[in-house]
Formats: C-alpha cells, sequence, structure tokens
C-alpha cells in the first residue's frame, strides 16, 4: 500500500489506497487504513466579506475625513462627492443601504460545506465497502437539494427510474454485492444508467456504493477510474433488465444463505450523501412530486424569519420531517398529490402503510387529522409529535440531517426489526402536504 498524496490535508476521514500497480482491488486486511485530511471551503464568508468591504470603501470615498490619514482638498472634496450624488440618483440603488444587502442564503444560514463524491476503499466492521464506486455526473452543493438515500441488492434496481420521475434529484444507494452477485449487480447499474429513455436520470443523479462481507469477496473488481464511469462494463441493451440482472438465477446470496445488513447500506448511504437534508428510506418507497423545492423553501424561510427577529433564545432540541407513507394497489396509478392520495384511499385503491403487517410501525400522529386538511400551496408544518405512549413504535421515515442517530448494523432485514433502536429522542415535524407511496 502506497500513501495517498493527499494525507496532507485538512478535514479527517478514513481511506484506503489501491493496491499500487494493478487494475483491480486487493483487500488487505484491517491496519492498511490510515487518516487522511481533506480541505474545507470557506465561500461562505467570501460573500460577506465582499459585501462589508464594498459599503466601506463607499462610505471612505463620501466622507473623505473618516481617518485621520485621509486628507483631501475642499475643491476636489466638493467635486467629488457631487460626482457620486450624480451617480447614486442616475441609477435604481436602493434608498437604504440596508435594503440593498441580499437576504442571507440557505447554505449561509445552515453554515453548510460543498463536498466532492471521492471513490475509496475501507473496512466497516466484518464489510468491504466501497464508496462512490459509481458516481452521479451532478454533485449538488450542500444547500441545493435533498438526498435520498436507500440501499439494495441488485434485484430492487428496477424501482430507481419511477422513483426519480418523481424526486428529481440526488440518489445514493448502497448495494448488496456479495461474491457472484458482483458481476450481474454492476450489469443491472450498467443497464439502468443507459438502456431506456430515463436512463440520464440514473446517470445525473444516482451514486452507488457497493458492500459485501469479508468472507464472501467478489474474484474481481475493478479499480475505480479517474473519471468514475471508464472502469464499469459496457451496457447491453439488447437485454431487458430482468436478463441484464440475472433474476431468474438464484442470487449468491440466497446459496450461501447470507443475512442481508440492511443498517449497513442505510449508514453508508446517509453517511456519503453531500447535501446537508437527507431522506433515509427504501427504494420502493416513491415521494410525491415537488418535495425538494417545497421542503427547502420552506426550512429558508422559516431560517429566514429567525434571523429577522434576531433570535437570540437557547437552540430548540434537533428537529426530524417525517413523511406520512401509504401503499397502493399495483395497477393503480401513484398519486402526484394529496387530492389524488385521498380519494385513492376513499376508493379503497390506497392503505396506510403496512396496515395489515404492522400497524402501530406507521401509526403517524394526527394521521386523521392530516387526511381531513385540504391541499394548500407549499409546505407547513401540520404538527410537532413524539415516539412516546402509542407511537412508541413508531418506526418514522423521515428528512433529516447527517447528524441523526445511525441505524443499529448488528441487525438485519430478516430479524424484521432494523430500525427498532434507532430510538430518536428528538422532536418530529409532521408536514402537511409530503407523503410516499408503494405498491402492494
Amino acid at each position: 500500500m502506497n500513501e495517498s498524496p493527499s494525507s496532507r490535508n485538512s478535514r479527517w476521514q478514513i481511506e484506503t489506497c489501491w493496491c499500487s500497480g494493478r487494475d483491480d482491488l486487493r483487500f488487505c486486511k484491517s491496519g492498511a487504513a490510515k487518516m487522511i485530511r481533506s480541505k474545507k471551503l470557506t465561500s461562505g464568508l467570501l460573500a460577506g466579506s465582499l459585501v462589508f468591504v464594498s459599503l466601506y470603501a463607499l462610505n471612505t470615498f463620501l466622507s473623505p475625513t473618516v481617518s485621520g490619514s485621509v486628507h483631501v482638498s475642499a475643491g476636489n472634496t466638493g467635486r467629488n462627492l457631487e460626482y457620486v450624488r450624480e451617480v447614486l440618483a442616475s441609477s435604481e440603488a436602493p434608498a437604504s443601504t440596508a435594503a440593498a444587502v441580499p437576504e442571507a442564503s440557505l447554505q449561509q444560514l445552515l453554515g453548510c460545506v460543498d463536498g466532492v463524491a471521492t471513490a475509496r476503499y475501507g473496512q466497516r466492521g466484518e464489510f468491504w465497502v466501497l464508496y462512490n464506486y459509481v458516481r452521479a455526473e451532478r454533485q449538488p452543493g450542500c444547500a441545493d437539494s435533498v438526498t435520498y438515500t436507500t440501499h439494495g441488492d441488485h434485484t430492487f434496481l428496477d424501482n430507481l427510474v419511477p422513483l426519480l420521475k418523481r424526486w428529481q434529484g440526488p440518489v445514493a444507494m448502497s448495494v448488496f454485492a456479495p461474491g457472484a452477485d458482483w458481476t450481474p449487480a454492476l450489469a443491472a447499474i450498467q443497464h439502468v444508467r443507459h438502456c431506456g429513455p430515463s436512463a440520464h436520470l440514473v446517470r445525473q443523479h444516482v451514486t452507488f456504493h457497493f458492500y459485501f462481507p469479508a468472507k464472501h469477496v467478489p474474484k474481481t473488481v475493478p479499480r475505480p477510474a479517474v473519471d468514475g464511469f471508464s472502469h464499469l462494463p459496457k451496457a447491453n441493451c439488447s437485454l431487458s433488465l430482468e436478463q441484464a440482472a440475472g433474476l431468474g438465477q438464484v442470487s449468491y446470496k440466497s446459496t450461501h444463505k447470507i443475512l442481508y445488513p440492511v443498517n449497513v447500506g442505510r449508514n453508508v448511504a446517509r453517511e456519503e450523501a453531500l447535501t446537508h437534508f437527507v431522506l433515509a428510506s427504501d427504494v420502493e418507497l416513491y415521494p410525491n412530486p415537488g418535495v425538494i423545492p417545497d421542503f427547502l423553501g420552506m426550512v429558508h424561510g422559516h431560517l429566514l424569519q429567525q434571523q429577522k427577529a434576531n433570535v437570540t433564545k437557547k437552540p430548540s432540541p434537533p428537529k426530524v420531517y417525517p413523511l406520512s407513507i401509504f401503499e397502493v394497489k399495483e395497477n393503480s396509478s401513484m398519486p402526484q398529490n394529496k387530492t389524488q392520495l385521498a380519494a385513492m384511499l376513499a376508493s379503497k385503491d390506497a392503505v396506510p402503510f403496512h396496515k395489515h403487517v404492522c400497524p402501530n410501525c406507521h401509526n403517524v400522529p394526527k394521521a386523521a387529522e392530516w387526511m381531513a386538511l385540504k391541499q394548500s400551496e407549499g409546505l407547513h408544518v401540520f404538527h410537532v409529535g413524539q415516539r412516546t405512549g402509542r407511537f412508541l413504535h413508531w418506526e418514522p421515515i423521515y428528512i433529516g440531517t447527517k447528524q441523526e442517530p445511525p441505524y443499529d448494523e448488528r441487525l438485519s432485514w430478516e430479524g424484521m426489526s432494523d430500525k427498532m433502536t434507532q430510538v430518536i429522542i428528538l422532536c418530529k415535524y409532521l408536514k402537511d402536504e409530503i407523503f410516499e407511496t408503494t405498491r402492494s
């Protein structure tokens, strides 16, 4: 292992190097990992500095005696002031300096820093993880969007296109690919990235991470190329996605009776998101269209109100924003808005999520009152709820940040309680226009 030249930068994170002189990865024993740093950006401070400098310069020009070191003759002063007054009068500048200062951006209010997705690999307990192995063409700024973080194996990739048609934003997906499942997983990913009229959505928005047990490493793992794409196999668009993914064959995971480590995938996808806000969800759950701009607009407006009110009280506890979830019949169209959803619930074409499997898991506070509210413009807080009382077993899927408690990686999908230990001691802000749907 050769030391990375980036080891002299500034923010700590765990990374390992590619084995030198090879085109594939060699998964060495633990101890090969080392600490490296990456530089932080300070663009959020730059705009404020420029505003201050320009205002100070103008003030100095209009008040030539502002400093004892500035001396201007009386004649020049008069001509200078006259000129400035003419320029200001002929321009469309606002009457007051305060009105000319632009309102703070969402990034400035959040204090978040833009990042870059880089390919690397490392050990995570008993698993190897290939972070950012297939990167999206678009990499959003930290306050530009909300990342939908999810997980699955190659049999779940058919959900990406219908999800993206509604989400229209970044997706981070952890793909479980032990042993021989690696090959069909890559083939399926290339198929959804290059085949079909909506493949561009996958290329633009979806970043794929891979993970597998240390005891079930694929035979060959190509080293990721610098461009993030050329190490991948060519897509065979003459095949269907089902054929490319080998869905008619028994998987390596099934043959070797490997449990699905769902929470490893959840945590990896969430941690690697480039945006401040994330929606950690299952890939079969499709949000209603327009969630991203509505949510960011709501948060930005709320933070601006706090700033203008000059709030000095102690910060309130962290909050997350849960979504109501529903199932629709397999042959039914997905509802586009709350009005359509209400009609489908009335006709029994939709039901609350897991109503017949685990009703308490998705028993949302004030669900009936939320449904009774008519659809409105924009996004608003409907109710502040807690995971207490008869909602103690509520497993909310929510928009939050990467700072929320991680999922317990000791639990598996097969155990059916993979989210129970994530007891979130937070307020939950229920939204009045956001929901997710899945097919029964």
